[in-house]
């Protein structure tokens, strides 16, 4: 149950990152990920969806390989879920940063 938790809390996160994303590009920011960049040529959908097939493609198989330990070490592959997680948190609370200041110019 914990695991679908931070699942659905990922997938959410990756989706606020795309929307805070977009925000920042319509008052002037620049994409820097150049995939991302690439796919906001082809416009809004094609860069929203990317990310969000870029961030599930790979939880099938950390779900399935979510008890296994990770090289050898003692951290879980399960882990990199709620690592993933606060990541996004940081990165969204930047984004939040980045146009606070925006609006306070």
């Amino acid at each position: 149950m914990l695991a679908f938790i931070g699942v659905l809390a990922l997938v959410a996160a990756s989706l606020l990152d795309a929307i805070l994303t977009m925000q920042l590009l319509f008052a002037g920011g620049k994409e820097i990920n150049p995939l991302m960049d690439r796919l906001l040529v082809y416009g809004i959908g094609p860069f929203v969806f990317g990310k969000y097939v870029l961030t599930v493609s790979g939880l099938p198989l950390l779900l399935v390989f979510k008890n296994h330990y990770l090289f050898g070490t003692r951290f879980r592959v399960g882990y990199l879920i709620p690592t993933a997680v606060a990541l996004y948190a940081l990165l969204i609370a930047y984004q939040l940063v980045l146009m606070y200041r925006h609006a306070a110019v």
